[in-house]
């Protein structure tokens, strides 16, 4: 695909080429700016806050008041009761990447951007995990630190780690339509402990961590929210535990039996942890026949509901990407859409729980042909409610 190169406030855009190959026209429409002149700045405010995501962005670097826009609490109000539709947008980290930008996903208009990066106190960082717009990246200087980031309000948050340990973070915040915190998990790699940091306290607090989670390698399958537990997936025998974030202690029964025959399984969990899904491959010997979907139904007797099953011919592309070797596959999620990606391969595998439908992500026109491994895709919801 031949790339875009007008830049757009921040948002480089490459490709307008849609699914079936359809291009659309990108005409700009000017208006006199005598007629934007006169307008009362509470007027004008409503009219921002029916604007897109990538517009916002254009406007925060025309002007010192468009840049501060995204602070005014006035604003903010206006902005999430005009919020009718929300955009699944994901973005992709490779370790070839320019340090300068995040490659975007539109879901909405079905392209591709450049969402530029810009993290002054590093000269080298990471990506290792997203959560209700706030970003957490692993960064050189200072060592052993993380940095928490919220792409809107350009804000950020170091945060020393309690220990030298490698082991990814994973984010954790609860979406609200008001100023809202998180929390970070973090594993350490030679102890049977974690960490868990809270920003309200801006400390970290170490926890045990359940015996049957100590086996756990695979760096890929991040604990999911769901309520006020933390959810895991155990080895083989596989079964799901759970960590009560509000007691700080482990509990064993928290989900129904599995289904049978599985030969790999992760957890995802939606609209800020609220519903749980169950994504696995079923067959024998290690080996996947297929892949499903499930949800746990609530009621008098909780279980697991099949809600989706993968095409065969999709099946097949899967299993030939995978290689039978799932421990490089993990899951995520993003308004109705759910991910399944590999870090050996530069396409996602989507399923629209509304329209029951499978599809595979476009390439993203940066990637090149001989880039094999190191493929980390991202769930974005931008969320100008999230404090670092």
């Amino acid at each position: 695909m031949a790339p875009y190169n007008r830049e757009r406030g921040g948002l480089i855009r490459f490709s307008e080429m849609g699914l079936a190959g359809r291009t659309r026209a990108t005409a700009a429409m000017e208006m006199s700016p005598a007629i934007w002149s006169r307008l009362p700045e509470h007027l004008l405010d409503r009219i921002l806050a029916l604007l897109p995501l990538h517009s916002l962005l254009s406007l925060r670097s025309t002007c010192k008041r468009f840049h501060s826009l995204l602070l005014s609490p006035s604003f903010l109000s206006q902005l999430h009761l005009r919020r009718q539709r929300t955009t699944a947008y994901f973005l992709l980290s490779h370790p070839q990447f320019s340090r300068s930008f995040l490659p975007l996903y539109d879901s909405t208009f079905d392209s591709w951007r450049k969402l530029p990066i810009t993290i002054t106190s590093s000269s080298s960082y990471q990506l290792l995990s997203s959560s209700s717009g706030l970003l957490c990246f692993a960064i050189s200087q200072p060592s052993s630190s993380l940095l928490v980031y919220n792409l809107l309000t350009l804000s950020s948050k170091i945060i020393a780690c309690p220990n030298q340990s490698s082991c990814p973070a994973t984010l954790i915040s609860y979406p609200s339509p008001s100023p809202h915190g998180y929390k970070i998990y973090l594993p350490r790699s030679s102890s049977a402990s974690f960490f868990l940091y809270d920003s309200d306290s801006s400390s970290w607090t170490g926890f045990p961590l359940l015996e049957p989670l100590l086996a756990l390698t695979n760096s890929h399958q991040d604990p999911v929210l769901f309520k006020e537990f933390l959810y895991f997936i155990t080895p083989e025998p596989f079964r799901v535990v759970g960590f009560n974030l509000d007691e700080g202690r482990w509990e064993t029964e928290v989900t129904p039996e599995l289904p049978h025959e599985l030969a790999f399984v992760r957890l995802v969990s939606s609209d800020g942890g609220k519903r749980l899904f169950l994504v696995g491959g079923v067959g024998r010997d290690g080996i996947s026949r297929s892949l499903k979907v499930w949800e746990m139904v609530e009621g008098e007797q909780r279980r697991w509901e099949e809600i989706g099953r993968l095409p065969e011919l999709m099946c097949r592309k899967f299993v030939s990407v995978c290689y039978h070797n799932y421990s490089h596959v993990y899951c995520l999620w993003n308004h109705g859409i759910l991910c399944v990606c590999c870090t050996t391969w530069p396409e996602v595998l989507f399923y629209n729980l509304g329209r029951g439908t499978w599809h595979w992500l476009p390439k993203c026109p940066l990637l090149q042909e001989k880039w094999s491994c190191g493929f980390r895709w991202f769930s974005f919801a931008p969320d100008l409610y999230a404090m670092v």
